[in-house]
């Protein structure tokens, strides 16, 4: 029996025994996994989930091994409602990332929450878990399995991050840069992108001179090679001699000088970025890292619809900093997350917000003053219908009011590392674990 005809043979309300048993099966056969390389209620070191996945190798059968598992599975009844935003959905979604975060499943890269009337897919990249999908409609299930197959079968290596807030000042060049740098000395390969033509402070703090029409044609010409616009950055330590690169994408010198914002609309598309990083996205790096001015115009916004993440740094003592994140969560992103719908993406989504240049000797009263701004962005937040709080206090629990933000404290090394025009991170130790353990909080796992 078909995928489709076991859907429209479920009972009206089939609960959750019934789908788990009737179509669960079926569902993941159709993603194109065997019966013995699927394992109910797999063991996640953080309770059960209802079914993990893995293709089985020559001499390594999953069903006989339970070991590296690829894909989970969390299966709901009729009286589960996943439409996006409903308490089930949140409930649901929840539960299948603390199973993806869970000891046992570092591997695991994919995962699904399904009830047969609705089915979404998430992606896993280190310890970054964000929708590829809408929760999509399974009246035409074929069409939904075609399209999480297409997604699982060309899983991306490379996550995309975006770094922006709608405010200078907040230091998103400097985590650009040393983000890149940690990460690179950590083994992972790194593009970052100087998508500010206006200003091209990435290519600056590098040394690096402006490119000459290279991304102007990888934005405008869909036959351009992305690859004629990446230029490696090396940088040679002075006591080992070892060599340590990551690439980069470097703004044009007079991009926009000439080009009024209506005309540069004309010219370049919304999903512009996003068509030519296609190409490099797919195996070639880890991480591309997208430095986005600080406007709400095109080139920010492009930078956004680029990525499938958000990173925003903000200022204690900045209040329009914290109050622009919360805009951006809000008003902004969902503008882009409406127009990737539009061809199936479920588009950007923001991770916590975290403080840049936290200085040491931040009093009691300037700590109560920041919070007391985030409480109000929070109640205006509320009133647009957004709850904030987990983008501002991550940790925070019913149980546990947790008001810790993730910060990276104020070096002065970073800016002695400017006037070298080397990212901080690869020239003083300090500055490294900094960001290595910024990266490891938000990145990477374990």
């Amino acid at each position: 029996m078909g995928l489709q005809a076991v859907i429209e043979a479920l009972p009206t309300g089939a609960t959750e025994p019934i789908v788990e048993q009737r179509f669960t099966p079926a569902f993941i056969e159709a993603l194109g996994f065997n019966a013995d390389e699927m394992v109910p209620q797999f063991n996640t070191g953080a309770g059960p989930v209802d079914h993990a996945a893995r293709a089985n190798s020559e001499d390594n059968f999953f069903i006989q091994t339970r070991q590296n598992p690829y894909l989970y599975i969390e299966v709901k009844g009729h009286d589960s409602n996943l439409t996006e935003g409903h308490p089930d959905y949140l409930r649901t979604l929840t539960q299948l990332k603390r199973y993806l975060l869970a000891p046992n499943s570092e591997s695991v890269q994919w995962g699904i929450i399904t009830n047969s009337l609705h089915a979404q897919l998430f992606r896993k990249h280190g310890k970054v878990i964000y929708p590829v999908t809408p929760c999509l409609d399974c009246t035409e299930i074929n069409k939904v399995i075609q399209d999480f197959r297409r997604r699982i079968e060309a899983t991306p290596r490379a996550l995309t991050v975006a770094v922006y807030n709608n405010k200078g000042g907040v230091g998103k060049t400097t985590t650009t840069l040393n983000l890149a740098a940690a990460l690179t000395l950590l083994g992972k390969r790194v593009l970052i992108i100087d998508f500010n033509p206006n200003q091209q402070d990435l290519g600056d703090a590098l040394n690096l001179p402006a490119s000459q029409g290279q991304m102007w044609r990888m934005l405008t010409d869909k036959n351009a090679d992305v690859h004629d616009s990446i230029t490696t950055y090396t940088y040679k330590a002075p006591r080992s001699n070892r060599e340590f690169h990551f690439d980069i994408i470097l703004s044009d010198s007079d991009m926009v000088s000439q080009i009024d914002e209506v005309k540069l609309r004309q010219e370049v598309k919304a999903h512009a970025l996003l068509r030519a990083l296609a190409p490099v996205k797919q195996n070639e790096y880890d991480y591309i890292l997208i430095d986005a001015p600080t406007n709400w115009r095109i080139f920010s916004q492009q930078a956004v619809y680029a990525a499938d993440v958000v990173l925003m740094p903000a200022r204690h003592d900045d209040l329009h900093s914290l109050q622009n994140a919360g805009t951006a969560i809000t008003d902004l992103f969902p503008q882009i997350q409406s127009e990737r719908r539009r061809i199936g993406d479920a588009g950007p989504v923001p991770l916590p917000i975290f403080l840049n240049g936290w200085p040491s000797n931040v009093s009691p009263s300037q700590t109560d003053i920041m919070r007391q701004a985030i409480v109000q962005v929070l109640k205006t937040a509320q009133k647009k219908g957004f709850n904030l709080q987990p983008y501002f206090y991550p940790k925070w629990t019913r149980s546990r009011r947790n008001e810790e933000i993730a910060k990276i404290r104020y070096m002065a090394h970073v800016a002695k590392a400017d006037f070298l025009h080397v990212p901080a991170a690869f020239c003083f130790k300090v500055a490294f674990e900094q960001y290595r353990n910024f990266a490891r909080e938000y990145f990477l796992w374990g």
